[in-house]
């Protein structure tokens, strides 16, 4: 698969990356980087809520609400014929499945990148302003306690704060070796 032009091949070749993990993991970190690296789409469930004006609303409906947005958006993402990395805890599985459904139903292939952290390490991060997310040691604590087993097939990436380039190689190497997989395609890497 060539990156580079990533942007420009056949819906067939469309990918849809849903970077997870808990507040302070460094997965939106990771998510922009990797949505440069191989030329597609971002969308952050903290930027959404930004747009929406849901900041500080934390409930499980305004959280669905940014995640049916985040829906919304990707599926005409997908009529654009872009690849897309999608950006959030999706902590349930009931948003998971959200996705799950979507990359099914428009044949667009999933990959699944769990970005977990040291607790010291997200302590850290979470004790500096960020100007998309609010969370900090309490929201971690109860989405950590609340978060839902993921079922599906995924790679687990865990970040610090020197390793970038090996996180966005592991994951490109993961995405090139299982691309077609699901639909028995073979593709040159």
């Amino acid at each position: 698969m060539n990156w580079r032009g990533m942007d420009k091949v056949s819906k067939s070749a469309q990918v849809i990356i849903m970077v997870m993990g808990l507040p302070g993991s460094g997965k939106s970190y990771f998510a922009k980087n990797l949505a440069n690296k191989i030329h597609a789409e971002y969308l952050g469930s903290d930027e959404l809520r930004k747009e929406l004006g849901l900041m500080g609303s934390y409930q499980l409906d305004n959280k669905l609400s940014v995640y049916e947005e985040m829906f919304d958006r990707a599926k005409k993402i997908h009529k654009s014929g872009n690849s897309l990395v999608l950006d959030g805890t999706f902590y349930l599985q009931q948003v998971r499945d959200m996705f799950i459904f979507l990359s099914k139903s428009l044949s667009w292939q999933l990959f699944i990148i769990h970005v977990t952290a040291s607790e010291e390490l997200i302590a850290k991060r979470l004790s500096k302003p960020r100007t998309d997310s609010e969370a900090d040691m309490d929201v971690y604590m109860r989405i950590k306690s609340e978060f839902e087993p993921i079922l599906e097939d995924h790679i687990m990436i865990n970040s610090t704060d020197t390793n970038l380039r090996e996180s966005l190689e592991l994951a490109e190497k993961f995405i090139k070796s299982n691309y077609g997989k699901a639909r028995g395609k073979d593709i040159d890497v």
